[in-house]
C-alpha cells in the first residue's frame, strides 16, 4: 500500500536527504530547511543550523544527532516535548574558509560519527576526535556492525579500532561511486551508482552480470536499504524504487506510473513496523510491505474507477466506468514498470458487473447485457442498465434499473424471455436462497423475498422496507449461515422461522481498504489466491496467503502533549508536571505512530471500567480535582490489544486549600466569633431600646385609641340623643298642628255661630245690643287663637326661621312655616290638612318655595332644609 505526503504537509522544508525512526516508531527526517517529525497524525517541523540538514542518526524519541552544511550537532526533546538543537562543530568561528557537508551520522558503541567528504568527528563524552580522508570519501556505510568508507584514493574502507584499514582498491582506471553494500553468503554485492552491482569475493572485485544489474545501470541509484535479512530496497534518480530479493529477482518495482509523486528517490528507510519510507526530490511516500493489499491507481487515466473484476483463463477482466479492460494477469505483478490495459472494443462506459456462466462471460453493462466470447461481443435483449447478473436454472436473471429480465437460451444464443412480474425499481442485487426463493434488493426501497413457481412467477413476495435497518448502501449477501445485510452500522441475518431479521451484536470488521467504494464489504473472489476490492480510480488485490514475515514490535501508545486549559488560557505541560490549580481542564493527545487502523481506550484513575473503544486519540477531562491522577492508554490493532501506557499527573492544590490559607481561615473564624458576640450584645442593646420606644409608642396609640373610641361613643350618644329630640320635635310639631287644626275647626264652629247670631240679629230689636257683644267676643276669641299658633310655631322654631330670614329675607311666613314643615318630614298631603288646602295647592307652594330658596331640580329640598 503506498501513501504519498506532498511538501505542503510538512510545511514545504525542501528535500528529504535522510529517514530513521524511534523505537516507539515516530519517524525522523532531515530535510533542506530542518528537522521533521511525524508519528501518523501529526507533522512537526524544528529549525537547527542554518546550513541544509543532510543527515541524521535517532538514538531515542529525545535524542537525535544530525548533520548538516557546515554543522553538526544534538537535538534534546525539552520538558515541554519539543526539540531543541545545540552545535557541536567545534569550527564555528572559522566557516568562510570551511566547505563541510555532514552526510552520514552513525553510532558505534558509545561513539556518535560525523561524516563529511574530508573528515570523521568522533563524540564521546564531550570530546571530538577527528580522523581525516585519504583522500576524499564519496560515501560511507553501515553493514551489519561495520562500517564502511568509499575514498576517491584508496578505495574501500573499513573502520577498526577508530583507525581506517582499506578493504579493496576500486579497478585501475575505474572509479566507482558507491551507494550501498550488502553481503550475499560470504560475499560483498556493492551497489553502484551508475556501474551496476558488483561482487567482492575471495579478495576479487567483479561486475554482476544479470539483468538487474543492467537495469540499474540506467536507472542511477541514489539510495539503497536493507528490508530485514531477505530483501533490498534501491532508490533511484530516474526509475523509481526497486524492491529485490538477495538473488537480484525483482519483487517490487514502484515509480511515477505506479503513484509516486517522482522517481528520483534520495533517501530509503526501513521502520520496525514494516514500512519503507521514501524521502523523493518532492515529497515523502511510505509503502506498508507488511500489507497483504496490492493497490492499482491509475493514475495515468489508462482505465478509470473499477467496479467489478473477473479472472478467466489468464486474462483478467476488469469493468470501470470508462469500459471493460483486459490484461494478461502476469502483467499485475509488482515487478513490472506499469501495468498495460487494453479496452475491449463497444464495451464504452459503465460496467456494472461480470459473471461467467457455460463457458460465456456476460456483462451487466449501463446501455444494457453482453455476452463475449472469442467470436466477440454482442447484444442481448435491449434494455438498458444491468446491474447485476444471475444464473438461475436454465436461465440468466439480471437486475436492471426497472425490475428483472430473464433470458433463456435458444440454440447457441441467449434471448431475452420476459420481465418477471410484481417486481419493479431498480434491482442491484439478485441472490438465491435455495431453487425457489429469490432475494432483491431495491436501493431506496428495501429487500424483496420472493417464491418463484416453474414460470418464474413470484407467487409469494415478503417485503423488507429500507427504514428497518439503520445504515446506508446495504448489501445482501449469502453464506453457510444463511441471508445477511450488512449496512454502514449493522450486520442483520435473517430467521426463516420467524421471517424476519436480526441485528447481530458482535463488532463487525469491514477491510482496511483506503477509498473503498460505498457498499462493497464484501470482495469479488478472482481465484483461490486473490480477491478484487473496488476504490476510486483504480481496484486493490488482496492476496490470501500472505504470510506476514515483516513482524513488527509490539507498539505502545505514545504520549505527544499534554494541555491544560480554561475559559481563559492554555498551556501545554510535561508528564509528572505540577499543574497549576486554575487549568483543571486537561487534553492528552496519544498515537500509536504510523500504524492505522487503531483504536484507543483509556482507564483513570479511581474508575473500575474502561472507556469503550474508538478511533479518537485526544482524551479530554474537564473539572478535575487537585492532587494526583492516573490514566492508562491502550490501543487494539488488527484485533490485538497492546499494553497499556501509563501517565501520572498532580494538579496543585489551590491556595484556598492550602496549610496557610487553613490558619487563614481559623483566624479569620476566632475574629469573626469575637465580632458576632460583640455585634449580638450592641444589637441586643438596639433591640430592647427599640422594643422600649415600640411600647411606648403602642401605649400612646392605645390611648389615642381609647379616646377615639370614648369620643365615638360620646358622638353616638349624642346622635341618639340628637335623634330623639328630633322625633320629640316631630311629635310636638305635629301635635301642635293637630291643635292648630281643632283651633281652625272651633273658628269655622264659631263663624257658623257668628252667622246664625247675626240671621237672628235681624228680628228683634231688642236683643240688637246682647248680639253685638256676641259677636264682639267671638271676633276677640278668633283673632286670639290665630296668634297663638303663629307663637308657637315661632317659639318652637325660632332659631331655624331666624337663620332661614338671614339667608333668605324674602321667604314669608307661610314660606317659614312650609320649611318647618317640611323639615320635620311632612308629606304634601299631611301639610295640605294642616294648612286647610288642596294638595295640590300645597305642592305648587313645594315648588314656589324651591325657587325662592334657588335650589336646582336635581337638589333634595328636604336634604337643604335639614343642613340648615
Amino acid at each position: 500500500m503506498l501513501e504519498n505526503f506532498p511538501p505542503s504537509n510538512y510545511q514545504n522544508k525542501g528535500k528529504i536527504w535522510d529517514i530513521a525512526s524511534a523505537p516507539n516508531g515516530i519517524v525522523y527526517m532531515a530535510a533542506d530547511l530542518g528537522l521533521i517529525e511525524y508519528d501518523g497524525k501529526t507533522w512537526n517541523t524544528f529549525k537547527g543550523s542554518t546550513g541544509f540538514t543532510r543527515s541524521l542518526k535517532v538514538i531515542n524519541d529525545s535524542i537525535i544527532y544530525t548533520g548538516s552544511d557546515l554543522d553538526f550537532g544534538i537535538w534534546r526533546k525539552n520538558q515541554f516535548l519539543a526539540f531543541e538543537y545545540t552545535s557541536l562543530y567545534p569550527f564555528q568561528q572559522d566557516l568562510a574558509e570551511l566547505n563541510e557537508e555532514f552526510w552520514k551520522v552513525y553510532q558505534v558503541e558509545d561513539h556518535i560519527l560525523f561524516v563529511s567528504s574530508q573528515n570523521i568527528y568522533i563524540y564521546r563524552n564531550d570530546q571530538l576526535t577527528k580522523i581525516a580522508a585519504p583522500g576524499k570519501f564519496s560515501g560511507s556505510f553501515a553493514v551489519n556492525d561495520s562500517l564502511y568508507f568509499a575514498d576517491e584514493t584508496l578505495g574501500l574502507l573499513i573502520l577498526r579500532n577508530l583507525a581506517l584499514r582499506q578493504v579493496f582498491p576500486f579497478p585501475a582506471g575505474q572509479h566507482l561511486t558507491i551507494s550501498g553494500i550488502y553481503h550475499h553468503g560470504n560475499d560483498k554485492i556493492i551497489v553502484t551508482r551508475d556501474s551496476g552491482l558488483f561482487r567482492y569475493s575471495n579478495g576479487n572485485l567483479s561486475p554482476e552480470n544479470n539483468l538487474f544489474s543492467e537495469t540499474l545501470k540506467t536507472a542511477t541509484v541514489f539510495s539503497f536499504e536493507h528490508i530485514e535479512n531477505n530483501y533490498l530496497a534501491f532508490g533511484t534518480v530516474l526509475r523509481g524504487l526497486f524492491v529485490a530479493d538477495l538473488n537480484g529477482n525483482v519483487i517490487h518495482q514502484i515509480n511515477k506510473n505506479k503513484g509516486l509523486q517522482n522517481n528520483t528517490i534520495l533517501s530509503l528507510h526501513y521502520s520496525h513496523s514494516g514500512k519503507l519510507w521514501l524521502g523523493m526530490d518532492y515529497g515523502i511516500s511510505v509503502i506498508d510491505l507488511n500489507n497483504h493489499f496490492t493497490y492499482l491507481v491509475d493514475y495515468r487515466g489508462d482505465f478509470g474507477t473499477a467496479q467489478t473484476a473477473l479472472l478467466r483463463n489468464g486474462i483478467f477482466y476488469l469493468g470501470t466506468n470508462q469500459g471493460l479492460y483486459q490484461t494478461p494477469w502476469e502483467n499485475l505483478n509488482n515487478d513490472a514498470e506499469f501495468s498495460r490495459f487494453e479496452l475491449v472494443e463497444g464495451t464504452e462506459g459503465q460496467v456494472w458487473a461480470l459473471t461467467e456462466f457455460e463457458n460465456s462471460m456476460f456483462i451487466g453493462h449501463d446501455r444494457g447485457l453482453f455476452s463475449y466470447t472469442q467470436s466477440g461481443l454482442q447484444r442481448i435483449g435491449n434494455h438498458q442498465g444491468v446491474w447485476t447478473i444471475l444464473p438461475y436454472k436454465d436461465y440468466l436473471l439480471a437486475g436492471n434499473y426497472n425490475g428483472i429480465s430473464v433470458f433463456e437460451k435458444s440454440g447457441n444464443d441467449w434471448v431475452f424471455l420476459k420481465r418477471m412480474e410484481l417486481i419493479l425499481g431498480s434491482c442491484n442485487q439478485l441472490i438465491t436462497e435455495n431453487e425457489d426463493i429469490l432475494w432483491v434488493n431495491i436501493p431506496n426501497f428495501g429487500l424483496i423475498r420472493a417464491v418463484l413457481d416453474n414460470d418464474l412467477f413470484p407467487v409469494e413476495r415478503v417485503i423488507f422496507p429500507e427504514e428497518d435497518f439503520e445504515g446506508s448502501h446495504p448489501r445482501l449477501f449469502k453464506d453457510e449461515e444463511g441471508i445477511h445485510l450488512l449496512t454502514s452500522n449493522h450486520k442483520y441475518t435473517y430467521n426463516a422461522s420467524s421471517n424476519d431479521f436480526s441485528r447481530d451484536t458482535t463488532e463487525i470488521l469491514f477491510p482496511g481498504i483506503e477509498a473503498l467504494l460505498p457498499g462493497f464489504y464484501k470482495p469479488v473472489a478472482l481465484n483461490q489466491d486473490y480477491e478484487f476490492f473496488p476504490v476510486y480510480n483504480g481496484f486493490a488485490l488482496k492476496y490470501l496467503h500472505f504470510a506476514e514475515e515483516l513482524n513488527a514490535p509490539h507498539a505502545l501508545p505514545v504520549l505527544r502533549k499534554v494541555e491544560a486549559f480554561n475559559n481563559d488560557e492554555k498551556a501545554l505541560f510535561f508528564p509528572g508536571a505540577l499543574i497549576p490549580s486554575r487549568f483543571n481542564n486537561l487534553r492528552f493527545e496519544f498515537v500509536v505512530p504510523n500504524r492505522s487502523d487503531v483504536l484507543y481506550q483509556y482507564l483513570w484513575s479511581g474508575k473500575q471500567e474502561w472507556s469503550k473503544w474508538s478511533p479518537e486519540n485526544n482524551f479530554d477531562f474537564y473539572n478535575l480535582k487537585h492532587g494526583n491522577h492516573t490514566l492508562l492508554v491502550r490501543a487494539k490493532m488488527n484485533g490485538e490489544i497492546t499494553e497499556a501506557t501509563e501517565v501520572s499527573f498532580n494538579i496543585a492544590t489551590p491556595w484556598y486549600h492550602s496549610w496557610y490559607a487553613s490558619v487563614f481561615y481559623i483566624a479569620v473564624l476566632i475574629l469573626a466569633i469575637l465580632f458576632f458576640r460583640k455585634w449580638q450584645k450592641v444589637t441586643l442593646k438596639k433591640q430592647k431600646k427599640k422594643m422600649l420606644i415600640r411600647e411606648r409608642h403602642s401605649l400612646r396609640k392605645q390611648a389615642l385609641k381609647y379616646r377615639q373610641e370614648i369620643m365615638q361613643m360620646e358622638q353616638e350618644r349624642l346622635k341618639l340623643e340628637s335623634n330623639k329630640l328630633k322625633e320629640q320635635l316631630k311629635n310636638k310639631t305635629v301635635e301642635l298642628a293637630n291643635k292648630a287644626k281643632e283651633n281652625e275647626d272651633k273658628n269655622r264652629l264659631l263663624l257658623l255661630l257668628k252667622d246664625k247670631c247675626a240671621k237672628a240679629q235681624d228680628k228683634p230689636a231688642q236683643s240688637k245690643m246682647r248680639w253685638s257683644e256676641i259677636q264682639r267676643l267671638l271676633d276677640s276669641y278668633l283673632s286670639v287663637e290665630d296668634k297663638t299658633f303663629e307663637i308657637q310655631m315661632d317659639e318652637l322654631h325660632q332659631e331655624f326661621f331666624q337663620k332661614l330670614k338671614d339667608q333668605f329675607p324674602a321667604l314669608s311666613v307661610h314660606d317659614l312655616r312650609l320649611c318647618a314643615y317640611l323639615k320635620i318630614g311632612l308629606n304634601s298631603k299631611e301639610i295640605a290638612e294642616i294648612l286647610n288646602i288642596l294638595p295640590s295647592s300645597a305642592f305648587i307652594s313645594r315648588s314656589r318655595l324651591r325657587k325662592k330658596l334657588n335650589l336646582n331640580p336635581e337638589d333634595d329640598l328636604h336634604d337643604f332644609l335639614n343642613s340648615i
